[in-house]
């Protein structure tokens, strides 16, 4: 597994999103395809052991569904 891919539960996390950079903290890892239902809309990521994907909750309580390519260390 790429070692800039593996985050843990409750570490802060900062992605790409507009035109400037999100936050959040990570809530779960998923080793495999998931599609969580967030604000409304199902949101899929193919997670794998090279790339989990992650739910990531965000400071005002939303969450975001991210692969760990699309995810930096805060």
């Amino acid at each position: 597994m790429s070692k800039s891919n593996s985050y843990r539960s409750g570490q802060h996390v900062t992605w790409n999103w507009g035109n400037g950079t999100a936050k959040g903290q990570i809530a779960e890892r998923f080793e495999r395809k998931v599609t969580r239902t967030l604000k409304g809309s199902e949101v899929t990521r193919d997670g794998s052991d090279d790339n989990p994907a992650y739910l990531i909750r965000q400071e005002d309580g939303d969450e975001v569904l991210k692969l760990g390519s699309e995810i930096s260390a805060a």
